[in-house]
């Protein structure tokens, strides 16, 4: 059960995250595009748990 609270909770909070980059994105404003760099260039450890809690499921 608490593993299941855990995961809605992650869930929500990277949608929200996704909804405010979306948001950032209609302005002009490269901010998801340095973002996706900054993953691309120095591979953060914290999005390699992220995808890896994703495709767990």
């Amino acid at each position: 059960m608490m593993n299941k609270v855990t995961s809605f909770s992650k869930l929500v909070v990277g949608i929200i995250v996704l909804l405010v980059l979306i948001v950032l994105h209609v302005i002009p404003l490269p901010i998801l595009e340095v973002l996706i760099l900054y993953v691309m260039i120095f591979r953060p450890l914290w999005f390699k748990k992220l995808v890896d809690q994703f495709y767990e499921q």
